[in-house]
């Protein structure tokens, strides 16, 4: 499952980079047709998997210093900060919240996130991939943390691994009405039927 979560993540992020290519770079291999980019992103994200099941082991609850430890891996190892200026997001038609709210935002995220006992996995996971969509907290890779805090979110619960099979286009379209409504019903749906495909609960 390793690969096809890379190659979901890339492209969720407007990079179709095929399995065969991002399995030739986890490996370690120098593939002449990708880009610099592609062989450090694929490279980081490899590294985010076994940070996974590190902090699985653990029992980490999922926090804002989970985010900052995926980021920090996503980056290669950058030293992590909140963004200090606020991004216009043009492919979601959207402005995240201020800089200063950022860590107000997050906390008070977390705090819901914990506490609705009556939650399926399912709707946790979604609800932090969305919630860091809103808040935006990092100046790069927000994407790729949201996305891996949705999927550490279920393997927390007992989930299996469950990718998401959108597009692009209809993954845009899901956070842009999510983030203009409150609403989104198209992520949950299709984590849900991937579920079943991809064997359930444990």
């Amino acid at each position: 499952m390793k690969i096809e979560w890379i190659t979901m993540n890339m492209r969720l992020s407007g990079d179709p980079l095929r399995e065969e290519t991002a399995a030739r770079i986890a490996r370690g291999e120098y593939v002449l047709d990708a880009t610099l980019e592609e062989h450090l992103l694929v490279t980081n994200l490899t590294a985010v998997l076994p940070l996974m099941d590190a902090l699985l082991d653990l029992r980490e609850e999922l926090s804002a210093p989970t985010l900052d430890k995926f980021c920090r891996t996503i980056s290669g190892g950058e030293e992590v900060s909140y963004r200090r200026s606020t991004p216009v997001l043009f492919h979601l038609s959207y402005n995240p919240v201020l800089p200063s709210e950022i860590g107000e935002e997050l906390h008070r995220v977390f705090i819901r996130l914990h506490r609705e006992e009556d939650w399926s996995p399912l709707q946790r996971a979604v609800f932090i991939h969305n919630q860091i969509f809103r808040i935006y907290p990092y100046d790069r890779y927000n994407e790729f943390v949201a996305r891996a805090a949705l999927e550490y979110e279920l393997l927390y619960s007992g989930e299996d691994f469950c990718p998401l099979t959108l597009s692009e286009q209809e993954y845009n379209m899901a956070l842009s009405e999510y983030l203009r409504s409150g609403r989104e019903s198209v992520i949950e749906a299709n984590l849900a039927l991937n579920r079943l495909m991809y064997g359930g609960e444990r």
